[in-house]
């Protein structure tokens, strides 16, 4: 930031500082024996493109449940890392049913998203659960969490922001009393609801707090054995199977380029915090 004006990134400066980030998540999951592996656009984009999806910003990943829960209570460590945090409902850092491993040393701004929400670049990360046999459990657990899901996003919206008419309107209705309710009792409910069948049968598994509702779903066969695959200019774990699961998501033809009307540029400008900024972040 020169003179008091931010300078945002390009988007290749983004994905630059975006993949230092997954190699510090990487080398950390690593030395504290956390299995994870890449998910959504990150896994389509190794799969791909070996490497980001040229028009996409960020990173994804996904864990099974138990080693999410492993992740979660290393966050003292992670801040040994320097720059570096572990967000999420737990410790009350961050509403969602998923977690953000982030540096503090880049903000972002995201349209229609407050500052406050989460200010800096990070990488989500995505708890994978066992899902119900019967499709029909599945569909309604998915419903269930997507109303947590629109209250939470409409507690980290500014007001009257919205992609249509009826959508503001909605919102600005909400967002009082999903504030006064507590967006962290939303993300905590919203996350109940992603562990509902994890006692059950252990054959597929699926993010429920993911994007892609009912198509997030694939046999927890084509997980194990984790490998390596090439991603920009590292080697970055995947699912045994990612066919599987990229097909589930993207459909058989994930590995065709869409047009250039769906290539869906940058949602997030980035920026470089002042040394000194990130050190008095560091010290509060």
């Amino acid at each position: 930031m020169a003179g008091g004006k931010r300078e945002y990134l390009t988007l290749r400066q983004l994905q630059e500082v975006s993949l230092e980030l997954l190699r510090d998540f990487d080398a950390f999951c690593e030395n504290h024996g956390i299995e994870y592996v890449l998910c959504g656009g990150s896994m389509l984009g190794a799969a791909r493109h070996k490497g980001f999806i040229p028009w996409d910003d960020d990173v994804d990943v996904m864990l099974l449940r138990e080693e999410y829960e492993k992740l979660l209570a290393l966050k003292p460590e992670v801040w040994q890392l320097g720059q570096r945090d572990l967000l999420s409902a737990r410790d009350r850092t961050f509403a969602r049913d998923f977690a953000r491993f982030v540096r503090t040393d880049y903000g972002k701004v995201e349209e229609g998203t407050r500052d406050d929400d989460c200010p800096y670049v990070g990488i989500d990360i995505f708890a994978i659960d066992y899902l119900p046999e019967s499709d029909e459990e599945f569909a309604a657990q998915v419903r269930d969490r997507n109303k947590y899901r629109q209250l939470l996003l409409t507690c980290a919206s500014p007001f009257n922001t919205g992609s249509t008419f009826a959508k503001r309107w909605v919102r600005n209705i909400l967002r009082p009393f999903a504030n006064a309710y507590g967006k962290y009792r939303i993300a905590d409910a919203a996350e109940a609801v992603c562990m509902r069948y994890n006692q059950g049968p252990r054959k597929d598994i699926g993010i429920v707090c993911g994007e892609y509702g009912t198509r997030e779903r694939w046999p927890l066969s084509a997980f194990h054995p984790v490998q390596r695959v090439p991603f920009e200019d590292a080697m970055m774990p995947a699912p045994a199977d990612y066919g599987t699961y990229l097909s589930a998501i993207y459909g058989p033809n994930y590995m065709e380029v869409p047009p250039k009307d769906k290539q869906r540029p940058s949602h997030i400008r980035a920026y470089r915090i002042s040394d000194e900024a990130a050190d008095e972040r560091e010290e509060a």
